[in-house]
């Protein structure tokens, strides 16, 4: 009989140690395995992705550069305030009129400030007020306000005074315009 009953104990301790030994080893499979999982997901989601990313780029190429050019114009990705006192200058000039009392205000969004809105791209969308004025006539100043609303540069007229005085006036302006940063 003690033949038979030490091999079952000798075979039970074997199998005993051998799933005391193995169990942590199938819990750190089954760990390893989920993590493949989220790797594995983490790779499709890249890949995807990828594709949206080239999928934009091939759509970006079919641009022409012009538009591309009006596009940056319209809505920069800086904030460019030499740039806009020039264009707002050459759209005056056009019409015998020069701005002067420039004055730069307030700028929101620039840095990690609050910002006025998030485009699509999560990019923020920063604002900045600026005042001038013109000496013009009339007529003058309608061509002007014309040309300053069809200008490719978004920008609101937050406010237009005016004073008189012989031949010119003086129209004194606030406008808000707005940037990507």
């Amino acid at each position: 009989m003690t033949r038979i009953i030490l091999p079952i104990i000798l075979l039970a301790a074997a199998l005993g140690l051998f799933v005391m030994y193995t169990n942590p080893s199938f819990q750190s499979i089954k760990q390893l395995a989920v993590e493949q999982a989220a790797y594995d997901q983490a790779l499709d989601k890249a890949q995807e992705l990828r594709a949206v990313r080239d999928q934009l780029l091939s759509r970006r190429a079919s641009f022409s550069d012009q538009d591309v050019d009006k596009l940056s114009h319209t809505l920069p990705d800086n904030l460019d305030n030499i740039r806009l006192i020039i264009d707002i200058n050459n759209i005056a000039s056009r019409h015998r009129a020069s701005i002067s009392q420039v004055q730069l205000g307030s700028t929101q969004g620039s840095g990690t400030g609050s910002s006025l809105a998030t485009g699509p791209s999560g990019s923020s969308i920063g604002t900045v007020e600026m005042g001038f004025s013109i000496n013009a006539t009339y007529d003058d100043f309608l061509a002007f306000q014309e040309d300053l609303e069809h200008s490719l540069r978004i920008l609101d007229v937050t406010r237009i005074g005016f004073s008189t005085g012989g031949d010119l006036n003086t129209y004194s302006y606030s406008i808000k315009t707005y940037w990507l940063h």
